[in-house]
């Protein structure tokens, strides 16, 4: 990871969490970080995950029982981890997808947008995760799946206006 102002167990966490995430799709962790950083203490883990979450990078859920919170990674993780993990840029990718949309409305089937860019999922579900907040709910198809993080969009007029913001913020 490359967010010089996390603490150096953060970024390892960071990163490592976002290899585990062969899908690009956000992941669930716990006691297993432990094992992943056997020669970190606990505390050292706790605080570097709250360093995480603070950033939005994670989201932490306490539970009876565990070491650990529960861990879940968020879409800003990869955006932070992939460049480093992947050599990809979500946001990068995510402007090339919104053009996609934007000039075939047709392509909101996840799976023919995945069809059209060509690229593995690991790259792709970043990426599309970077939009899903353009799209309100009722403009996404809700995933009851763990392939995409939607099965499909609605591109209407407000959202190629949305796209566009999301491009002329991200070129620039």
């Amino acid at each position: 990871m490359t967010y010089d102002h996390l603490s150096p167990l953060a970024q390892k966490l960071g990163a490592w969490m976002a290899e585990q995430c062969q899908d690009g799709l956000p992941g669930h962790f716990g006691d297993e970080l432990l094992e992943a950083f056997p020669d970190s203490e606990k505390k050292d883990i706790r605080q570097a995950l709250a360093e995480l979450k603070a950033d939005g990078l994670v989201e932490l859920t306490p539970v009876m029982g565990p070491h650990l919170p529960r861990v879940r990674s968020t879409y800003e993780l990869f955006v932070a981890a992939d460049p480093g993990v992947t050599k990809h840029d979500p946001l990068r990718d995510a402007v090339v997808l919104a053009r996609m949309l934007i000039d075939n409305p047709r392509l909101g089937n996840t799976r023919e947008l995945e069809s059209a860019i060509g690229w593995e999922r690991r790259r792709f579900n970043p990426a599309l995760g970077q939009l899903m907040p353009l799209f309100p709910k009722g403009k996404r198809r809700e995933s009851i799946q763990n392939d995409y993080p939607t099965l499909g969009v609605i591109v209407g007029d407000d959202e190629v206006v949305a796209l566009r913001g999301f491009i002329r913020q991200h070129t620039q």
